[in-house]
């Protein structure tokens, strides 16, 4: 006879099996965000999704900095949102946050033999602690404004905004990318 009750009881008893399946939960979700940030990266959609919403109107125009230099123009510094480097943070985060589950889960394997139990929670709670800090950072990064071109400021980028219904079909993949890197981000933080 199954009673309801069976599962609680058994992960009361056993803490381990707790640890075992957040761990499984932490590297599922390690691994998504991974592979999502590492198609991101190379610059695959970050400069299509600036000029979208550049010649939309609902940001900056990259091409206004081209037309700068032409014209030997001081040009505004590169939006942040817009910068390969909120890209490469956001992909050292998912590294980061990768390499942290291997160490948390070589903790864990040992625990059971070498540490005691509350040190692998003290430790565990530090290793959150500093993702939580993390993810937090890549969500802010990832919802900075472009205040480059004071004709089209955007408070937050036009994708989380306006959704992805509005642009151009070959566009659109690299919108929902982007909306899905920002979802998750969240949902890590």
């Amino acid at each position: 006879i199954c009673c309801p009750f069976a599962v609680p009881l058994i992960m009361h008893r056993n803490p381990y099996l707790i640890f075992l399946g957040a761990t499984l939960f932490d590297l599922i979700l390690a691994i998504v965000i991974l592979s999502l940030f590492a198609t991101v990266y190379p610059d695959r959609f970050r400069t299509v999704l600036w000029q979208e919403g550049g010649t939309k109107g609902w940001n900056s125009d990259p091409h206004q900095r081209v037309y700068d230099y032409a014209n030997y123009r001081k040009s505004p510094p590169i939006p942040l949102i817009w910068d390969e480097s909120c890209t490469l943070c956001n992909l050292c985060i998912a590294i980061v946050t990768l390499f942290i589950w291997l160490v948390r889960f070589s903790i864990m394997s040992f625990s059971k033999q070498a540490l005691d139990f509350y040190a692998t929670i003290t430790v565990n709670a530090l290793y959150d602690i500093l993702l939580a800090g993390l993810w937090i950072y890549s969500a802010c990064l990832q919802d900075l404004g472009d205040f480059s071109d004071p004709k089209h400021i955007s408070l937050r980028p036009w994708y989380l905004e306006r959704g992805c219904s509005e642009v151009s079909p070959s566009t659109r993949y690299g919108c929902e990318l982007m909306r899905c890197s920002y979802g998750i981000s969240v949902f890590a933080a």
